[in-house]
């Protein structure tokens, strides 16, 4: 399967990341609660690993910005932010967040993996979260990082993790075994009173099963991250991720994120404590922090 880079940019155009987290009215209180949930929910590691108030005064760049979340946080703290995005919707909250807030910053719509829009040496740090594994051409978009990155700046990024519980446990073996049952028409409404998993996965995950019962592994692998109808995403384990920064130096790499809200009861029942040293063993963000 070969997926093009406007059938991501479509997708994820029509479902900004994180924008279903909150339904308020008030677009102040709208951003404020996606913020709360991301930081004390699931993702509550990312300012640990991202480290915003370490890069006040510094020219930070973002790649995939989503609708803002992370960039705020850098640029409230004092960092010169720009944040790019594949998506036009993406970039327009982003921008509202900020002129909400009155926040500086500089947003642009850009395809990474075609060559970022800056001169060699501009930034003197790179962010990215749970992006570039979505890019038919990642390694182009890692070049084009160490191009405009500056001698001795650094880059934070999160990919998804090979060596995961997630993708072992879950995508690779329950959810092949367990999709035989939404076969019923009746099931993704049942299936979901029982587990608590979204109606519409489950319903979108049947769907594509009668159409195509046979995917490939990278077919797979990509409906069963962000979606059913997500187009692409990557795995990498700790060698394919050296190797993807390769050309970068200092490179250390840690492992962060056991989403309890996949595993129904059982997730309910374990101790926070055991759920996050479970996520430093086998979770599901691979973080890549390196320098040029």
């Amino acid at each position: 399967m070969s997926v093009k880079v406007e059938e991501v940019r479509q997708f994820w155009n029509a479902n900004p990341c994180n924008s279903d987290m909150s339904y308020e009215a008030d677009r102040r209180r709208y951003f404020e609660e996606i913020t709360a949930k991301r930081y004390n929910g699931r993702d509550w590691h990312i300012p640990t690993t991202a480290q915003f108030e370490k890069y006040a005064g510094k020219d930070v760049l973002e790649i995939g910005c989503g609708i803002g979340t992370d960039g705020f946080e850098f640029a409230k703290r004092g960092a010169h932010y720009v944040g790019i995005d594949l998506t036009e919707n993406s970039v327009a909250l982003a921008r509202e967040r900020f002129e909400l807030f009155n926040v500086k910053g500089t947003f642009k719509v850009v395809n990474a993996e075609a060559g970022l829009p800056f001169e060699s040496d501009s930034f003197d740090h790179i962010y990215s979260f749970g992006v570039i594994h979505h890019s038919p051409k990642t390694e182009a978009i890692v070049d084009e990082m160490y191009r405009v990155l500056r001698p001795g700046g650094t880059v934070t990024v999160m990919l998804y993790n090979r060596s995961s519980i997630n993708y072992y446990l879950e995508i690779m073996f329950l959810r092949r075994v367990f999709r035989l049952l939404l076969y019923p028409q009746f099931m993704p409404n049942l299936l979901s009173k029982l587990t608590g998993f979204d109606e519409w996965k489950l319903k979108g995950h049947r769907d594509l099963m009668l159409k195509n019962p046979n995917p490939t592994k990278e077919q797979w692998i990509s409906m069963n991250t962000d979606g059913p109808y997500c187009p692409l995403a990557k795995v990498y384990d700790k060698y394919e991720a050296y190797e993807l920064f390769r050309r970068f130096r200092d490179v250390r790499q840690e492992v962060w994120e056991f989403n309890t809200e996949h595993w129904s009861l059982i997730g309910k029942i374990i101790p926070l404590m055991v759920a996050r040293t479970i996520g430093n063993l086998w979770g599901w963000h691979r973080m890549i922090y390196a320098a040029k």
